[in-house]
């Protein structure tokens, strides 16, 4: 009996072998009908499936999906904005930088575009320059450099603040920022740059300016409140400028009754006073 029961065991045993060999040969013998062409094919087929999920914007919304499950997962999680907190904004109102922050508040502190956000408070008139951070837990903070006025621009009747690198702050009224001087001429304040800033270094000479008038396109002339007119160089007129500082400083040249001062010769000055002859005076 025993020699039996052996012999039955053996033969179940070798007989699961052969059936096991058998599946293992059939599909080795079905992966041998594929040819390569015929993979090739498949793989085609792939990606052209692909190709329809995205040109069909189904990846598209899938991250659209993902980014906003992500982004409410964080809102909930406590990284949500609750606060926007400002500096240094004087002049620019709490109102525009708002505006230009968007709806921030409620959103996802982690998911919040610091950059871009810069980008659009930069766009306000009285900001120069601007840093916007997320503080966690809860916080985003504007930090924002104003522009200092310098003088104001007339065109087609509007005027226009401007500050000394010929940057339009915001348009004005007629009786606001009198005390400083006016530009008058198509495309003046980008020209008007560097005898602006050279103006302001010499307090005799910015105290005193009424008015910058362009000319033919290529100079300045800077009308004086006293009515008379200086005539800056097409070139040079930085040193044109702190010449006619070390004059004022010398001899008072501007304190006289004045119709004009010409500067446009490198090496002299030229003036007149009022019912008097033309004189000079070396710069």
């Amino acid at each position: 009996m025993p020699a039996v029961k052996k012999k039955t065991a053996k033969t179940k045993k070798r007989s699961a072998k052969n059936k096991s060999g058998g599946l293992l040969a059939t599909l080795q013998e079905l992966f041998s009908r594929f040819s390569s062409a015929a993979i090739a094919g498949i793989a085609v087929v792939l990606v052209a499936g692909a190709g329809i999920l995205w040109a069909g914007g189904y990846f598209g919304l899938l991250g659209e999906q993902v980014n906003r499950l992500a982004s409410s997962s964080a809102a909930a999680s406590g990284f949500d904005v609750r606060q926007i907190t400002i500096m240094g904004a004087d002049k620019t109102s709490e109102d525009e930088l708002l505006t230009a922050m968007g709806p921030v508040v409620g959103s996802s502190l982690l998911h919040f575009d610091a950059y871009a956000a810069r980008a659009r408070v930069e766009d306000i008139g009285w900001v120069r320059s601007a840093a916007v951070s997320r503080l966690l837990p809860n916080t985003v903070h504007i930090s924002v450099r104003e522009r200092e006025p310098a003088a104001v621009w007339q065109l087609s009747g509007k005027l226009h603040l401007i500050d000394q690198d010929g940057a339009v702050i915001r348009e004005i009224g007629a009786y606001e920022y009198s005390n400083l001087p006016l530009i008058v001429g198509a495309g003046a304040p980008g020209s008007a740059s560097n005898v602006l800033k050279a103006l302001r270094k010499e307090s005799a000479l910015w105290g005193v300016a009424s008015a910058l008038i362009r000319v033919g396109d290529r100079r300045w002339n800077l009308r004086l409140k006293s009515g008379a007119d200086v005539k800056f160089p097409e070139y040079g007129v930085e040193r044109a400028v702190q010449d006619l500082g070390k004059l004022q400083a010398a001899y008072g040249i501007l304190d006289r009754t004045l119709e004009y001062i010409d500067l446009r010769d490198p090496a002299r000055l030229v003036y007149r006073e009022k019912g008097a002859e033309e004189a000079t005076m070396s710069r």
